[in-house]
């Protein structure tokens, strides 16, 4: 294909691989062929194509992995670490369709950071929900929530495909205003593994929330555990 302009030929690959990979010709995670066959494909030399790899690596559009290749880089959501924020309020923000599936939803004894921050009384019980969520139908986040038992409401309610903190909001009148948030890494079980569709040991980013409703009263300690490499965060 023959480059015309001032433009440096490898800026110009750079650009038309670019437009081709909005294009969908080169999807998410798709492997680029090889740089010979890159020059075969344009026409240009050898050196051309790796100024244009490399440009499109340094706009994080593609990933090189020694001795497998070169990949157009999975798309990353932008996950602002607000408080008291709803996943689903989050992913309309930024133009992507919001799920959630229930693994679990029980009665169960407390931890003792549970005892600690919903001060529970001796003997008390927590309403345990495990969530899978998911951004545009793959699995990005294992959402664990623990309410003391005034919420055992959540037990009776579908709580797939909804906004948990939206139908707390707009249905019992319950919103979160205060919350204290720590981030950690830490790595997937085989069990989170399943869930979330990685390996296990995957590296995956650990947000512990605790949450305190509109009358200043502990109500809620939310763990999620995120696919690093499907979220940008944002403080």
């Amino acid at each position: 294909m023959p480059f015309e302009g001032e433009l440096p030929l490898y800026q110009q690959l750079a650009e038309l691989l670019k437009e081709e990979i909005h294009a969908g010709r080169y999807k998410q995670g798709q492997k680029l062929p090889t740089e010979l066959e890159l020059c075969e494909l344009y026409h240009v030399s050898r050196n051309t194509v790796r100024g244009a790899l490399q440009q499109l690596e340094k706009e994080n559009l593609l990933l090189r992995q020694q001795g497998k290749g070169t990949f157009v880089c999975k798309k990353k959501y932008n996950h602002h670490i607000v408080p008291a924020r709803s996943f689903t309020d989050m992913c309309r923000e930024i133009g992507c369709k919001a799920d959630a599936k229930v693994i679990k939803s029980v009665i169960k004894d407390p931890t003792e950071e549970d005892i600690a921050f919903l001060d529970l009384r001796p003997g008390a019980k927590i309403i345990a929900i495990e969530r899978i969520r998911y951004t545009d139908g793959v699995p990005v986040e294992l959402e664990i929530s623990h309410f003391p038992e005034f919420f055992s409401f959540l037990l009776d309610e579908d709580l797939n495909h909804c906004s948990m903190l939206g139908l707390l909001r707009e249905k019992y009148g319950v919103w979160f205003t205060k919350s204290r948030i720590s981030l950690e890494v830490t790595f997937a079980s085989y069990e989170m593994s399943h869930y979330l569709a990685v390996q296990k040991e995957y590296p995956l980013l650990l947000i512990n929330s605790e949450l305190s409703d509109q009358n200043g009263m502990p109500s809620c300690r939310c763990v999620q555990y995120v696919v690093g490499d499907k979220f940008k965060m944002i403080l």
